[in-house]
């Protein structure tokens, strides 16, 4: 009788990492846009001396950084789904750094978008969706950068404020 319950509650947990793998994976569509630290370095080469660079200020910390560690790119075509995903943050080598993932459907023409974003911060994770925020695009300069201007975006009750932002275009 002891076999049997084990067996049933062996066979109950196994049916339950199964169904939770299947959603996880399920969840890892473009709309659950990131880029992991070894994506941005190999990513490195292309944009070293682009002079991508961004001002922000998420939740009254300031965020200005000057390092060849630092990274601002676009990608115009996440996963293929001719959907925008921007990213920039410091340090790509560690997630306990400040790290931006912004993902909208559509293009880079200005205007207002919809999407999500994300937001690492000493290793924190907030994430959020965003709706009618004012996106303007001026670009591409001679080093294929574009500046952006977006309006604030509310992520868990904290405010990112982009400053400045010239970020490099991937494809």
């Amino acid at each position: 009788m002891i076999k049997v319950i084990f067996r049933m509650v062996g066979t109950v947990a196994l049916i339950t990492l199964i169904s939770c793998g299947a959603e996880e994976s399920s969840d890892s569509s473009s709309a659950e846009f990131k880029i992991q630290p070894g994506d941005v370095q190999k990513f490195s080469p292309t944009i070293e001396g682009r002079n991508t660079s961004f001002n922000v200020d998420f939740n009254s910390t300031n965020y200005n950084p000057t390092t060849s560690d630092d990274f601002a790119i676009i990608i115009s075509n996440v996963n293929s789904t001719g959907n925008v995903g921007i990213t920039f943050g410091t340090d790509p080598k560690t997630n306990r750094s400040f790290k931006v993932y912004i993902y909208y459907s559509g293009d880079m023409t200005s205007g207002n978008k919809s999407g999500t974003a994300t937001v690492i911060e000493n290793g924190v994770k907030y994430s959020g969706t965003f709706s009618n925020v004012n996106f303007t695009y001026s670009g591409p300069d001679a080093n294929n950068c574009y500046t952006l201007s977006i309006g604030d975006i509310t992520i868990e009750s904290k405010t990112l404020h982009i400053n400045s932002l010239v970020a490099y275009l991937i494809q």
